[in-house]
């Protein structure tokens, strides 16, 4: 998301110690002189064994105080117990959570998402409101198929938000990436009946934003039995100065008897940015419908000749002419300081191809003097777009950028 300008009363005292008025007695005393000398040899036999008491008060007090350094830790519900192999436990759900994404590829789901900015009072400013169809060919290749998407009047929503929401939202591991996270074992809880091991999950290294991959970074719950994930609660890195992302639940359900799919995903959290800036976002996404159904490689609308598709059957992009007032980032180029030096201008046409989420995955300079070329292209991969439809599914765009250099 990118911004836009003390405890309760202790309990009631058991009772009142102090004695009533009617309690008391008046006592009188009368000495005799053998009685006196008596008195004081008894309380000079008692001084002497005050010393002796506050020695030995002390010597208990000392030995408690390094009781519990001395007992060696028990381990509890926060620390990995002796009898868990955590190296099979994650050996074995990332292998289940590689065979559930396969098994994903055979069903068709919809989405509801609902992205909302909040004011100072918690009423609604702003909404990002999107309801899709999804479909999985052979080789794990998504599409979408949009029914509901009106004008959103939330700003600040980038092409990250969009990829998480169909990535480490719902799903949080990539199984082709599992080598690029570090896990670490918590422990265990009982959540619906389910006894869950509990696992913290980090990436080794941070993606650098400029590769445009997302990682996720949270928590996972695993189930004791079944050795899948039921639930996750974390969110995609990295982030940036400017764009942040908040922290979201997902919890998955039983579908079939066999697989744990993702069934509901909410974050309500104000982001900070390192400007001062705030936003206040709540996040509301279901996941629902789940129906056995294979999509061919080949994919074509209805009417559509063969011949709009690529030798492996998959749609080719649609064509959108010249891109740059479609751009919703569109970054400069950075002058190459030889071709500054040696006073070379001019523009530069990049052939850009961009996927369904609006990222460049394609960039080629077409036309332009030589020594801007490389520098164009770097640019042109920068650039994201609000992705495109074609009678309602999400398609990509092939089209241009033309960068201007002059001195």
């Amino acid at each position: 998301m990118e911004v836009t300008p003390s405890g309760p009363p202790g309990p009631p005292m058991a009772g009142n110690r102090n004695l009533s008025s009617r309690h008391l007695k008046a006592v009188s005393f009368h000495w005799h002189p053998g009685t006196i000398n008596a008195f004081k040899m008894e309380m000079k036999n008692e001084l002497m064994r005050i010393p002796a008491i506050f020695a030995t008060l002390a010597l208990v007090g000392l030995t408690a105080l390094n009781a519990p350094a001395q007992t060696p830790a028990q381990p509890g519900t926060n620390g990995p117990p002796n009898s868990v192999d955590t190296e099979r436990l994650i050996r074995t759900f990332t292998a289940k959570e590689a065979e559930f994404r396969r098994a994903l590829n055979s069903y068709s789901f919809k989405r509801d998402a609902l992205i909302q900015s909040l004011g100072m009072g918690g009423q609604v400013t702003g909404e990002y409101h999107r309801v899709s169809t999804f479909t999985f060919d052979d080789q794990g290749n998504r599409y979408e198929k949009i029914s509901f998407f009106p004008m959103a009047t939330m700003a600040g929503v980038t092409a990250e938000d969009i990829e998480d929401l169909g990535g480490v939202n719902p799903f949080a591991l990539e199984p082709s990436k599992i080598s690029q996270y570090n896990f670490r074992y918590v422990g265990k809880e009982k959540i619906n009946e389910l006894d869950l091991y509990i696992f913290y999950v980090t990436p080794k290294v941070i993606p650098n934003p400029k590769t445009k991959e997302r990682l996720f970074t949270g928590r996972i719950w695993v189930d004791d039995q079944d050795l899948q994930i039921v639930k996750t609660k974390g969110k995609g890195v990295p982030e940036t100065k400017e764009n942040k992302f908040p922290v979201v639940e997902t919890y998955r359900e039983h579908i079939d008897g066999r697989y744990w799919f993702p069934a509901y995903s909410y974050a309500d959290e104000e982001l900070i940015f390192e400007n001062g800036g705030s936003l206040h976002v709540r996040m509301k996404v279901r996941y629902m419908d789940f129906t056995p159904a294979r999509a061919t490689l080949k994919v074509t609308e209805v009417g559509e000749d063969e011949n709009s598709t690529t030798p492996g059957g998959v749609a080719k992009p649609i064509e959108g002419g010249q891109l740059n007032s479609k751009a919703t980032s569109l970054p400069k180029p950075v002058y190459p300081g030889e071709a500054r030096r040696l006073k070379v201008s001019g523009k530069v046409t990049v052939r850009v191809v961009v996927d369904e989420n609006g990222k460049v995955i394609s960039a080629k300079a077409t036309d332009g003097p030589l020594p801007l070329r490389e520098a164009a292209e770097a640019a042109a991969r920068e650039a994201t777009f609000a992705p495109t439809t074609k009678d309602g599914i999400t398609v990509k765009v092939a089209g241009t950028l033309v960068y201007d250099f002059a001195l």
